[in-house]
């Protein structure tokens, strides 16, 4: 026996309004008014964006299993404030959670997280422990680089980080240190790593 498992998925093809709420998001932090509520999204629209798109991929290549996080280009940290990075995180997470109740047997969920540059790791924290205590997710997205590409956080080594890592060796998960851009044209863009909370425990 065999199985395949695509270890970096994202859900690329979205509900319309979920999209739709978040540019109304972005429009009200910058107008200064209140962000409008978040739209009904009904199973049939999630269930026809997945069998569409990576229900179909994951069947012609194979595969048997994805571990699904939200979509990478769009977690956008750095956009708003902490509020609205963690508004954001909540419901991106949350959609994941739902396409993972409904194709158990091939999605396990890896949550994306409020790293707003202008706060520290506490509301990460608290998403990653929600994410695995409620939602049964099974690791994160770790973005080295939540200012926007400007590399202006401290290195993955750098003290800033441990209590966030001290959270992943607590619930035993691993994150995937994601890809990321720079404003810096000395960089360029490479591939994510997954590194694991033993490898963290060990390292501290």
């Amino acid at each position: 026996m065999s199985l395949i498992i695509d270890c970096h998925g994202h859900y690329t093809v979205l509900p319309k309004g979920h999209d739709a709420w978040r540019e109304e998001q972005k429009a009200a932090f910058k107008a200064g008014t209140p962000c409008p509520p978040y739209p009904d999204i009904s199973d049939d629209e999630i269930r026809e964006t997945i069998e569409a798109n990576q229900l179909r991929l994951i069947k012609e290549r194979g595969a048997d299993l994805t571990i699904f996080s939200p979509r990478a280009s769009a977690m956008a940290p750095h956009v708003g404030d902490a509020d609205v990075a963690k508004a954001w995180a909540i419901r991106c997470n949350d959609l994941i959670a739902r396409v993972v109740a409904m194709f158990p047997e091939t999605f396990v969920g890896v949550c994306m997280l409020p790293q707003s540059p202008k706060a520290d790791m506490s509301n990460s924290i608290a998403e990653l422990e929600r994410c695995v205590t409620e939602l049964g997710f099974i690791g994160c997205n770790l973005n080295p680089d939540p200012g926007g590409g400007h590399f202006t956080h401290p290195p993955l080594t750098d003290r800033y980080w441990y209590p966030f890592y001290e959270k992943m060796v607590e619930l035993d998960v691993p994150a995937m240190i994601h890809v990321s851009g720079s404003c810096n044209p000395a960089m360029h863009a490479t591939g994510g790593y997954y590194i694991a909370a033993d490898t963290i425990a060990f390292m501290q």
